[in-house]
C-alpha cells in the first residue's frame, strides 16, 4: 500500500472539494476561471456547476467583460495556465428552474479565491482587486486536514480594510 504525501497541491484541492461542498450545501453555484478561459461568455451564458447538476447561467452584460479580463491566464503558458483567482459563484436560488438560471443581476456573482491554512491573497490578487466591481470572496478552509466533521470554512468578503493592511507596503 502506499502511502500519499502532503504537498501543497493536494491541500489546495483539498481546500477546492470543502468549497464546492460548502457552496452545494449553502445554494451556491461555481464554475472555476480555468473553465471561463476554455469555454467563454457564449449567448451571453456560462455554465456552472450546482451540486452535481451543470447549469447555464445568463450573465448580465455589465459583468461580461470583467469576467473576461479576469479569466485570462496571468502567464504566458497555454498548456499550464495560471488565473489569479479559482472561480466564479453566483447565488442559485431557490424555486427557478436548475438547469437554467436568467434573471441574475450584478449583486448575485462573486469572484472566489479558495485559501488554506492563513495564506493571504497574493500581490496579483491584491492589484486585481483594486481594478473589479464585482466582490472578492476568501474562501479559506484553515483546518484542511482535520476529519470532515471537523472542518470550519470561513467565507469572507475581502474589502477595503483588508486592502488598507497593504497600504504602505512598498512590495505591493
Amino acid at each position: 500500500m502506499g502511502k500519499i504525501e502532503i504537498t501543497p497541491r493536494l491541500l489546495g484541492e483539498l481546500g477546492e472539494t470543502y468549497y464546492k461542498e460548502y457552496c452545494a450545501q449553502h445554494g451556491w453555484a461555481y464554475t472555476s476561471v480555468s473553465q471561463i478561459y476554455k469555454n467563454p461568455i457564449h449567448d451571453d451564458r456560462l455554465e456552472f456547476k450546482f451540486g452535481f447538476e451543470r447549469i447555464l447561467v445568463k450573465i448580465p452584460p455589465e459583468i461580461q467583460k470583467e469576467i473576461t479580463d479576469v479569466a485570462k491566464p496571468t502567464n504566458d503558458k497555454e498548456e499550464n495556465p495560471s488565473f489569479v483567482y479559482d472561480f466564479l459563484a453566483c447565488k442559485a436560488y431557490e424555486n427557478t428552474d436548475p438547469r437554467h438560471l436568467d434573471n441574475m443581476s450584478f449583486e448575485d456573482f462573486r469572484w472566489v479565491e479558495v485559501k488554506t491554512g492563513y495564506s493571504d491573497l497574493s500581490t496579483n490578487q491584491i492589484d486585481t482587486l483594486k481594478k473589479i466591481k464585482m466582490p472578492l470572496i476568501r474562501c479559506r478552509v484553515a483546518n484542511v486536514l482535520a476529519p470532515p466533521e471537523q472542518i470550519r470554512i470561513y467565507w469572507d468578503e475581502v474589502d477595503s480594510t483588508y486592502l488598507s493592511r497593504f497600504k504602505n507596503d512598498s512590495k505591493r
